[in-house]
């Protein structure tokens, strides 16, 4: 078993050297810095069997963690994820998400990724021998720069970040040593590359520039996530780590001033994960790099999706649309997730919101499936799914899981799922396409249906809407001349 001996490093200070230790930690005091903790750590023993067992992580949230490789020192990786070689999406992923970027092109929105490398690429030289020889760095490092050429040539912007690869030493600072999230310092790292390729974006000249500066504010306690795991399957302990904590503000101020007031806009959004969080600072770093002002609606626990597609459902999106949108997430997300862009194309737009309602109905809910939209309740349309989007509205906020089954007159049916993270306000509202696949874009939709949530709140009814797609500058003219 893999067992730790912990103590404070003070109790095993005697003499010249307490003296010393404790003169350090007044000084430090006396100039106003919060200094770390001093532990006296022992280990002993590699990981336990249960957390070299792949039959061990047989829960969502440790699938996650798949599988642990003891490193040097107290340094743990993910086999599965920080370890992998592969990166990308495929040849539907880059197309769906080609098609996102020129929706918001069409929205005057440039659109820019911040593809985080894996711990593999950037702290290898932290695995044992063995692990290191295993791992193919040089076949990693080229499939992830393939990745950053095939999003240039869908027309997004994206930040090579291989410059932060393979560092090395004993100090390294871009990664928690057991946790999957970027250090401060390597939030900073970060956004320094980032903002070079930022200042090349159309648009980014006319944004209003001040000066920003960011202070250490005191200290980050990180009970690393890969050690947590480790604990929760060996029952060992480790050591809380420590870094500097930073925060953003305008030089000279504690907030705007005519440039930055309560009423400018923002022109940069940025949407993320929890690396895009207070704790790493990498919006305020962002504005310190660019001395533009951010707006960061990036979303901590929320996958992939769930900032964006929160963001583009809010009145501050579709008002007040930024110049630039840079949307931060990590390699191991699926690119290719077919509902996520059903729902996200519609949105850019604001679904259903000043566009003519082919069909529109409001419906208090109850258990089971519920008939919402009916095709042929007043004269049968032809209502081909590959032309249509549906708009929901729940009249309580707070659902943020259901199901929808949308009928085909042949007889077919899909079913929907309508998800979103609860760490996210959607303010009740879901926006989708009807599929468009070749074997279903052609067929004629019957009904909808909406099944009443687990949970159900009372009186929870649902209002839908049924609207045309909005058909992009040029597509019809393409279409006559085919």
């Amino acid at each position: 078993m893999h067992v730790f001996s912990i103590k404070r490093l003070a109790a095993s200070l005697t003499g010249a050297a307490l003296g010393a230790t404790l003169g350090a930690g007044l000084l430090a005091a006396s100039a106003g810095v919060q200094a770390a903790p001093l532990y006296d750590v022992q280990r002993t023993g590699p990981l336990c069997a249960a957390a070299q067992d792949p039959k061990s992580y047989d829960t969502k949230y440790l699938s996650f963690f798949a599988s642990l490789v003891q490193a040097q020192g107290d340094w743990l990786f993910r086999s599965r994820y920080d370890l992998r070689t592969d990166f990308g999406t495929t040849p539907y992923g880059f197309s769906e998400f080609k098609r996102l970027r020129d929706a918001l092109k069409r929205k005057g929105v440039e659109l820019m990724v911040v593809y985080q490398p894996t711990r593999g690429l950037v702290n290898r030289e932290k695995l044992p021998a063995g692990e290191r020889e295993k791992y193919d760095y040089e076949l990693a490092r080229k499939n992830y720069l393939k990745t950053v050429e095939d999003f240039r040539k869908t027309g997004i912007w994206v930040t090579d970040l291989s410059p932060l690869f393979d560092e090395k030493g004993v100090d390294t600072d871009y990664y928690f040593k057991a946790d999957h999230h970027w250090t401060p310092m390597g939030a900073d790292r970060t956004a320094k590359l980032v903002a070079e390729t930022l200042k090349q974006i159309p648009g980014y000249d006319e944004i209003p520039k001040k000066e920003f500066a960011s202070k250490r504010v005191g200290l980050l306690a990180k009970p690393g996530t890969l050690h947590k795991t480790a604990a929760q399957l060996c029952g060992t302990s480790y050591p809380v780590q420590y870094v500097d904590r930073y925060e953003t503000e305008p030089v000279g101020e504690a907030g705007g001033d005519s440039l930055f007031g309560d009423d400018a806009d923002p022109l940069i959004t940025l949407v993320g994960t929890s690396n895009s969080g207070p704790a790493y600072n990498f919006g305020g770093f962002l504005e310190q790099h660019t001395g533009a002002q951010v707006l960061n609606m990036a979303v901590s626990g929320g996958g992939f999706d769930s900032a964006i597609l929160q963001y583009m459902s809010s009145k501050e999106f579709h008002e007040h649309p930024p110049k630039i949108l840079i949307w931060e997430f990590a390699t191991h997300y699926d690119m290719a997730q077919k509902s996520f862009y059903r729902q996200a194309v519609p949105l850019v737009d604001n679904g259903c919101v000043g566009r003519e309602a082919v069909m529109k109905n409001k419906v208090t809910l109850h258990k089971g499936a519920n008939e919402v939209l009916v095709n042929g309740k007043d004269k049968l349309r032809t209502l081909r799914g590959g032309d249509y989007q549906v708009d929901l509205t729940f009249s309580d906020p707070t659902v943020h899981e259901s199901k929808a089954t949308i009928w085909y007159l042949n007889g077919r049916r899909e079913n929907f799922k309508i998800e979103q993270s609860d760490r996210v306000d959607t303010g009740g509202r879901y926006v989708f396409e009807l599929r468009n696949d070749e074997d279903w874009a052609d067929l004629n939709m019957l009904a909808l249906e909406i099944e009443g949530p687990e949970d159900m709140p009372a009186n929870l009814s649902v209002q839908a809407t049924l609207c045309k797609r909005p058909v992009p500058a040029g597509a019809a003219l393409t279409a006559r001349a085919e």
